[in-house]
C-alpha cells in the first residue's frame, strides 16, 4: 500500500476555499459519562450492590457533557472554522444545557423547544483491551422528530446550504420517512450533497428495510457513512445471510460488506472503522489507514470522522483526501485531554508531523 502523500491536502487546507454552510440535524442529547476501569470489575461490583439490597458505588470519575451526533458534528465542524448550522428539538431546560454546552458562536437559531429532552448515561470502560463505550438512552424528542417538524425557516435554511447531513436516525420512530421526505425536498429544490449517518441500529433493527427501501436507494442520498457494526446490519438485511450479523469480529470482511451494500444501493459508501477508512463508489475503491495515536476518549470518534469527511465534501477534494482528512481530525479528538473538538490548524499542524498510521489498517488493507 502506497505512503500517504499529505502535501496536497495540507496545501488546502492553508487556504482554503469558502463553501457554503453545511446543515446537521435532528438529535440533541445530553450525556452523563460514567468512567470505569474495566467491565468485569465494573459488573462484579454492581452484581454485589444487587445482591446486598442496592448502595452506592465510588470511584469512578464522571462528568456531563453535550451530546447526539447532530450537535457533536456541527461543534466539530465549527471548530475546523464551518459556520455550521442544526436542527434539533429538545424542552427549554433542554435548549438552556445546550446554551452552556456548546461552543461559544455555534449557531443555536434552529433549535425547537416544544419537545422532550434527550439524554444518555454513556459508560466507558475496558473491556478484551480495547475501549468500550456504552449508551443507555432515554430517546426523548429524538424519537419522534418529523420532516413536519421542519418550520419555513428551517426549509429556507437547508435549501441555502451546501450539505445536509442527517444522523442518529437510530433512535427515531419516523426515521425512514423523515430521511425519505427531507432528501427528496433537498434534491428537487437546491443543489446541496446530501449525507447520511444511521447510527448504531442494534436495538432498532426494523428501521433498516425501510430505511433501505425509501431513502437509501431513493436515488437521493449521496453519500452514506457506515461503521463495521452498521456495515454488518445493512448487508444482513441486503442479502438475509446471518453472518453478517458477527462481521464486526471478522475485519478481513468489513470493505466486503461495504462493496456489497455500494453495489446493491448504487450510492457511494464511507466505511471509517478503528484501523483503516475506505471510500466505495462503483468500482472506484479508496481506502488509507487510521493514524496511530493514544486513544484516550471512546465516543465520540464517528462524529469527529464525519465532519471531517463534510468539510472534505464541501471542499471537493478527491476521496483519498477526504478520508485522510476525516482521519485525521477523528485521531486529534480521541487522544484530547477534554474531549475538545480540533481547529483546521491542528489539523494541518498534525498533517504537518508527518504521524504515523496503524500497523493493523496497513495490514488489513494488504490482504
Amino acid at each position: 500500500m502506497a505512503e500517504l502523500e499529505l502535501s496536497r491536502l495540507i496545501s488546502i487546507l492553508l487556504n482554503p476555499p469558502r463553501v457554503l454552510y453545511p446543515v446537521v440535524l435532528p438529535d440533541f442529547f445530553v450525556d452523563h459519562f460514567v468512567l470505569v476501569p474495566t467491565f468485569e470489575k465494573f459488573i462484579d461490583e454492581l452484581r454485589k450492590l444487587a445482591q446486598q439490597g442496592g448502595g452506592n458505588l465510588l470511584g469512578s470519575e464522571q462528568f456531563i457533557r453535550r451530546g447526539g451526533n447532530c450537535v457533536n458534528t456541527a461543534a466539530a465542524l465549527y471548530a475546523l472554522g464551518l459556520d455550521s448550522k442544526l436542527i434539533v428539538t429538545t424542552d427549554e431546560y433542554g435548549a438552556s444545557l445546550l446554551e452552556a454546552l456548546a461552543p461559544a458562536g455555534l449557531d443555536l437559531s434552529h433549535i425547537h423547544t416544544d419537545g422532550r429532552l434527550s439524554s444518555t448515561v454513556s459508560i466507558e470502560t475496558e473491556f478484551e483491551g480495547r475501549k468500550v463505550n456504552m449508551m443507555v438512552s432515554d430517546s426523548g424528542s429524538a424519537s419522534d422528530f418529523k420532516f413536519s417538524n421542519l418550520t419555513p425557516s428551517d426549509i429556507q435554511l437547508i435549501q441555502s446550504s451546501g450539505l445536509v447531513a442527517l444522523v442518529n436516525l437510530n433512535h427515531n420512530e419516523h426515521g425512514a420517512e423523515l430521511a425519505r421526505d427531507l432528501f427528496k425536498m433537498v434534491k428537487e429544490s437546491t443543489n446541496a450533497i446530501t449525507f447520511m449517518d444511521i447510527g448504531d441500529p442494534s436495538n432498532n433493527s426494523k428501521l433498516i428495510g425501510p430505511l433501505l427501501t425509501k431513502a437509501i436507494c431513493s436515488g437521493n442520498l449521496d453519500v452514506l457513512g457506515l461503521n463495521e457494526n452498521e456495515v454488518g446490519w445493512l448487508a444482513w438485511a441486503l442479502t438475509g445471510e446471518e453472518h453478517w450479523l458477527n462481521v464486526v469480529n471478522h475485519p478481513e470482511d468489513w470493505i466486503k460488506g461495504a462493496k456489497l451494500i455500494s453495489q446493491e444501493t448504487k450510492i457511494r459508501i464511507v466505511l471509517h472503522t478503528p484501523h483503516f477508512a475506505t471510500s466505495i463508489v462503483g468500482d472506484d475503491i479508496e481506502s488509507v489507514p487510521t493514524f496511530q495515536v493514544e486513544t484516550r476518549i471512546a465516543c465520540g470518534s464517528g462524529d469527529a470522522f464525519n465532519a471531517g469527511l463534510i468539510y472534505g465534501l464541501l471542499l471537493d477534494l478527491p476521496h483519498r483526501d477526504q478520508l485522510v482528512l476525516a482521519n485525521a481530525v477523528a485521531a486529534l479528538y480521541i487522544s484530547s485531554l477534554d474531549s475538545i473538538s480540533p481547529s483546521r490548524d491542528e489539523v494541518i499542524h498534525f498533517l504537518k508531523s508527518n504521524p504515523t498510521v496503524t500497523s493493523s489498517g496497513k495490514k488489513l488493507l494488504m490482504e
